[in-house]
């Protein structure tokens, strides 16, 4: 956001005007002197302040070298005024991968919505190989993969592994429950043992097209990003579970996220205030 500055105008400020008369004792003429003062505050000014939010998302985990050598992302790493775009390519049944997000706000905290945006979401049939079969568009991979949002990533196990995440957000949990840490589906659907029920890209993309906020997963208040230079991380899971049919070979998913900054400071209902 670039500065704004407004200059008030100078004025100057006449202190006092004052008179004091005298008698001349020589001439018999009277003389009168006139004592002034002027001070000035000079160059003052107003500056708008600043809201600055750049993102940065980082291929933290993955399930085999050629699953991290396959995603790309664009504008590499950071993104600071542009959208970001993530392309797995060549994932296969049992793949996953873990991307770790980190908006953060300088200068001024500031709430943040993330947003898949609808018009950039592809489910694309691809290439029709010879197991496939006659499949018509769009493809099958975006009902296949399950993407869920998990608040933190501890890497307790030594190694990389989806067994790491704790904290599976609600808005990628169809049964929204509260499940603590992360569990492998029993089935295609992403039904979990604890009773969670994973959400497919598809599904995910349907709750995040109309944007979600940030918000403090111990209270449920808006995430205030940026006070005292702290900043906001979420993890997001992509997983291609085994069992998975051929219906899913040559198929492509490609999705945005955008995400927009705002103001703490004199704003209730942050990304509804008209003012």
């Amino acid at each position: 956001m670039t500065d704004e500055r407004l200059t008030l105008t100078k004025r100057k400020l006449l202190a006092g005007v004052g008179s004091v008369g005298f008698a001349s004792v020589g001439a018999g003429l009277g003389t009168t002197a006139l004592f002034s003062d002027t001070e000035s505050f000079e160059d003052n000014s107003l500056t708008a302040g600043a809201l600055n939010m750049r993102v940065t998302v980082d291929n933290i985990a993955h399930s085999t070298t050629i699953v991290r050598d396959n995603t790309t992302v664009t504008p590499a790493d950071t993104a600071d005024g542009d959208a970001v775009t993530v392309a797995v390519d060549d994932m296969k049944p049992g793949d996953w991968l873990i991307l770790e997000w980190n908006p953060e706000i300088i200068a001024n905290p500031g709430y943040v919505r993330v947003t898949s945006v609808d018009e950039d979401y592809s489910n694309d049939e691809g290439a029709t190989p010879e197991p496939e079969g006659a499949t018509a568009s769009p493809g099958d991979l975006g009902d296949a993969v399950l993407s869920t949002i998990w608040q933190s990533y501890d890497d307790l196990s030594g190694g990389s592994s989806p067994q790491d995440l704790e904290g599976l957000d609600q808005t990628t949990d169809r049964n929204d429950s509260g499940l603590g840490s992360y569990e492998e589906p029993t089935n295609l659907n992403g039904e979990t043992p604890g009773g969670a029920h994973y959400t497919t890209m598809n599904e995910a993309h349907d709750v995040y097209k109309t944007g979600v906020l940030l918000r403090d997963p111990s209270t449920g208040d808006p995430l205030e990003v940026g006070s005292n230079s702290d900043a906001a991380w979420f993890y997001q899971l992509l997983e291609l579970p085994l069992g998975v049919g051929n219906d899913v070979q040559g198929d492509s998913v490609t999705f945005t996220l955008r995400f927009d900054a705002q103001q703490v400071r004199h704003n209730d209902d942050p990304f509804n205030n008209s003012a």
